[in-house]
């Protein structure tokens, strides 16, 4: 480990690093977290996407650390878009319900999280 004491990186440390500063940053790192969200939202809304390339992004995410402290891309950037557009959704989705469904449809929808990200098209009928 001669690098280390010449205070020069390891080759996967100065990979990382040059991967933070020229991949993930801005505008790729805007248009990762916005597709991402993206497909979160159209799963929502009921269609088919592909989950192994939105995994494989939010992977990478959780794997790299930003800082010493242990901070990743994941939580410096996704996980607090991921909470504020699920609390816009779910809140959203509530007030839905609670307007077209009667209380015991409500409840079924509500206690079975699967079919609250779905569309409630079924209590309009």
């Amino acid at each position: 480990m001669y690098t280390k004491t010449d205070n020069v990186p390891e080759i996967w440390d100065a990979g990382l690093n040059l991967f933070l500063k020229h991949i993930i940053r801005p505008p790729i790192q805007d248009h990762l977290v916005k597709a991402i969200l993206k497909q979160i939202q159209f799963e929502r809304d009921g269609y088919g996407i592909n989950r192994s390339p939105v995994k494989g992004c939010v992977d990478v995410f959780l794997n790299l650390d930003v800082d010493d402290a242990g901070v990743t891309v994941y939580k410096r950037d996704l996980e607090s878009a991921v909470l504020r557009e699920s609390e816009v959704f779910y809140k959203a989705e509530g007030e839905r319900l609670l307007e077209f469904c009667d209380a015991p449809e409500f409840l079924r929808r509500v206690s079975d999280p699967l079919r609250f990200l779905i569309n409630f098209s079924t209590c309009l009928r």
